[in-house]
């Protein structure tokens, strides 16, 4: 019993049927798809990450934008984004922990 793209039998209907092949398959479909869309919320959060950190320390660093960058203007950048960073990277884990202990307690 296996399907073509828009819903029809690609094969006559011979009565058996294949179920764990077309299981599989699904699962591994299913498992792609799953690894597909982490990897795009990865790179949307890592997107976002940077899109604050940029307007952010931006704003508390450059009080007086020019052509280029001053010492001051530099170390406070850093400064501002490994803070950024760090708090990120921590609130991250203690977020994937919590939702590990919440899905262990389902199972």
């Amino acid at each position: 019993m296996a399907f073509s793209l828009f819903g029809g039998s690609d094969k006559k209907d011979t009565g058996a049927v294949t179920l764990s092949g077309e299981s599989s398959n699904a699962n591994s479909i299913k498992e792609n798809l799953q690894a597909q869309i982490l990897q795009e919320i990865a790179l949307s959060n890592a997107t976002e990450l940077i899109s604050k950190i940029s307007n952010n320390c931006y704003e508390k660093c450059i009080l007086t934008p020019g052509s280029s960058l001053s010492a001051a203007d530099t170390a406070c950048l850093d400064q501002c984004s490994e803070k950024y960073i760090q708090a990120w990277n921590i609130i991250s884990r203690r977020y994937l922990a919590r939702v590990q202990s919440d899905s262990k307690g389902l199972a």
